[in-house]
């Protein structure tokens, strides 16, 4: 097991983006390919490689460290993981597509939460088009960053409400904007957009509740 009292460092967080990928490869390879019995035999013995190579290694996450071994070390070390491993943006996180966030403000002044990605056949739906629980995902997603927007602290998805408005398509960039409508007690609103070349193929709402941690 991993001493996680030790800072990572960029060549092990970068040996870990690139072995997600690869494995991300794989996945779309095996979704798109038509192999032979023979070919998948090979291929299974190589993945059976790679997952005995990686067994002996056990990654604890946040909730599961003891308190008293929390320095700041580990906090930032754990911080960094959680991120990397997100299901939604977690570059280390082979599931994750991995939808790119940031914060921008927009001719008004206002920030605004932008999600940028490429979605391939692995998450495909109808014909041609993004699986409509996954975009819902990615909205939820995209939409909490309105929880930090609002000051911060824990908090979960209450509501999320969906339009459907237009086919969303695999293999095109998807650009998601979130922005934070208002922030009352405990109570969070946001709304959201997804758009393709400037076409608002689904919106979305929600809201978030803020909790209390021991």
């Amino acid at each position: 097991m991993k001493d996680r009292r030790t800072k990572m460092s960029e060549n092990e967080r970068d040996t870990g983006i690139r072995l997600a990928d690869r494995v991300r490869d794989l996945l779309l390879k095996i979704h798109k390919s038509a192999p032979t019995s023979e070919m998948m035999e090979k291929a299974i013995t190589h993945v059976d490689a790679a997952n005995e190579s990686l067994e002996e290694s056990v990654r604890l996450r946040w909730y599961e460290i003891d308190e008293k071994e929390m320095d700041d070390l580990t906090k930032e070390r754990l911080t960094i993981e959680a991120r990397d491993n997100s299901l939604f943006r977690g570059e280390r996180n082979p599931l994750a597509p991995p939808i790119r966030v940031r914060i921008e403000k927009d001719p008004v002044g206002q920030e605004v939460i932008i999600g940028e990605l490429e979605i391939n056949r692995c998450r495909e739906g109808p014909e041609g088009r993004v699986h409509g629980g996954f975009l819902a995902g990615l909205f939820d997603d995209v939409l909490s960053g309105a929880v930090r927007l609002a000051g911060g602290g824990p908090a979960v998805t209450g509501k999320l409400e969906i339009r459907y408005r237009e086919a969303t398509p695999i293999d095109q960039e998807l650009r998601f904007e979130a922005r934070l409508e208002n922030s009352t007690g405990k109570r969070i609103k946001a709304k959201a957009v997804c758009s393709v070349n400037g076409v608002v193929t689904a919106e979305a709402e929600a809201l978030f509740i803020r909790i209390k941690t021991d």
